[in-house]
């Protein structure tokens, strides 16, 4: 690994990026992301379309770049902060987690994410996803979740529910708590995959 200072060149480069992104951020705080131009983000920003294109080959990578930055917070933070009991205690715990980022990124932000074109909501190779299927695949190695649907298929149940939560939280503006909204709706569905006791 190098020591080696970074360039004053290649620091410019990423604050120029930086600068893009934020910007695109701000102007989603404002105003739908789909009728946002990469000019409006290029004025906005103090940048040329052409160095727009320079860092960005279109509009959808600052998604791509919200996704990936996502993904960092859940494998430098939540993976490690996950200290609930294994099964259903640490899957609210997961849950919560969730809910907080998206309060943290905000509801403006959140509101342009979720829109039928955005296709990464299923993209479950990304860490964030793969982190939630790996406390389920956990729980059921504990014999704490049943395995009649396997990991993945737990996964996906969870994570459509959650985005139906959020997405009821953006219809009603974030006017209610959604991290308490979550933990309500996801213990109420979790029981349906508890290991059968029948005899």
């Amino acid at each position: 690994m190098s020591d080696k200072p970074i360039s004053s060149r290649k620091q410019q480069a990423l604050e120029t990026k930086a600068r893009i992104y934020q910007t695109a951020l701000s102007l989603m705080e404002k105003k739908n992301y789909q009728s946002i131009t990469i000019e409006e983000i290029s004025k906005s920003a103090g940048v040329s379309v052409g160095a727009f294109y320079h860092y960005f080959k279109s509009k959808n990578d600052i998604f791509f770049e919200i996704y990936q930055e996502a993904d960092r917070y859940f494998e430098e933070h939540v993976a490690v902060e996950l200290q609930a009991p294994p099964g259903l205690p640490r899957i609210l715990e997961y849950f919560a987690h969730y809910a907080g980022y998206c309060q943290r990124v905000g509801l403006d932000t959140v509101k342009s994410l979720y829109n039928p074109d955005n296709k990464l909501f299923i993209k479950y190779d990304r860490f964030m996803l793969q982190l939630l299927k790996q406390v389920v695949s956990d729980a059921q190695t504990r014999q704490l979740l049943s395995t009649t649907l396997d990991a993945q298929q737990i996964t996906e149940y969870l994570l459509i529910a959650a985005r139906g939560i959020v997405c009821d939280w953006c219809l009603h503006d974030g006017h209610y708590d959604l991290n308490d909204a979550m933990q309500r709706y996801i213990t109420r569905l979790l029981p349906i995959f508890m290991p059968s006791t029948a005899s």
